[in-house]
């Protein structure tokens, strides 16, 4: 049997918008992810990577994560640029979350050059972001890109995600989006330190769910985990919802908008 974690057991299982049957995420389909992001967006998003794919500058930086599969101890803007992980397609999807279901307190954990959090705030004006970054040097280097967009109601924080999951929180975070530490097990134990500090509405989006086999058993694990009753596999990308008045329910969707590279 062809392992789901494949990209060919992806697109094997995945559905449409029309084999959806629960009217929570027919909506999520139909409403968020099928919906167009602003074109003057897009637009300043083109020009500004077109900046960043030419910077150079070298800096050293500290990987307190699982690592990065392609860049070594010393980077350059352009590599986090080329290597983000949330632009194009998984780009969209974050901005489109944002605009439809406007979270008021965001967290991010992994800040990496910016590219999360901008597309969360822009989608989101009016929301608050708290993103952690491990490495003073690309922390650094992110704020840079929120001041270029302009951006406010950020609240960037340079800490380990080991340190930063135990302090207390400002408030119940109804979005919180791990994109830093390539590990299962780190993922696992962030979340239960961090599900305190949400509520039953609030969204868990996950990272590179097929990074490897480690990060595939997590996902198995936490979308069978009973705290989540809803479960949405998007290829690279996995989002968990609490919604505990909801029969529990996995699905697998590749919409109409997954046109380009999914993983």
């Amino acid at each position: 049997m062809q392992n789901s974690k494949s990209i060919f057991g992806f697109l094997l299982k995945s559905k449409g918008r029309h084999g959806i049957h629960s009217p929570f995420v027919f909506e999520f389909v139909d409403n968020c992810l099928t919906t167009k992001v602003d074109k003057n967006f897009l637009t300043a998003r083109k020009k500004w990577l077109q900046k960043l794919k030419k910077n150079k500058e070298q800096f050293k930086i500290i990987d307190l994560g699982a690592g990065s599969k392609q860049m070594g101890k010393t980077r350059s803007v352009s590599e986090l640029a080329k290597n983000a992980s949330s632009k194009g397609v998984y780009g969209d999807i974050l901005w489109k979350i944002a605009q439809h279901y406007k979270p008021v307190l965001t967290l991010e954990l992994g800040t990496s050059i910016g590219t999360g959090t901008i597309h969360l705030k822009s989608g989101n004006p009016a929301g608050h972001i708290i993103t952690v970054e491990g490495c003073d040097a690309i922390l650094s280097r992110a704020s840079q890109q929120f001041d270029y967009w302009k951006l406010s109601g950020i609240t960037t924080i340079r800490s380990s995600f080991d340190n930063f999951v135990k302090l207390p929180a400002i408030g119940k975070y109804d979005l919180i989006f791990l994109d830093g530490n390539h590990s299962g097990k780190a993922t696992i134990l962030y979340i239960d330190a961090l599900f305190e500090h949400t509520h039953s509405n609030t969204a868990f989006i996950l990272d590179d769910i097929r990074w490897s086999e480690d990060m595939w058993d997590c996902w198995k694990y936490l979308s069978s985990d009973p705290r989540f009753h809803v479960s949405i596999d998007l290829g690279r990308m996995g989002i968990l919802w609490r919604r505990e008045e909801q029969t529990k329910e996995q699905f697998t969707i590749r919409p109409k908008i997954f046109k380009t590279k999914l993983f």
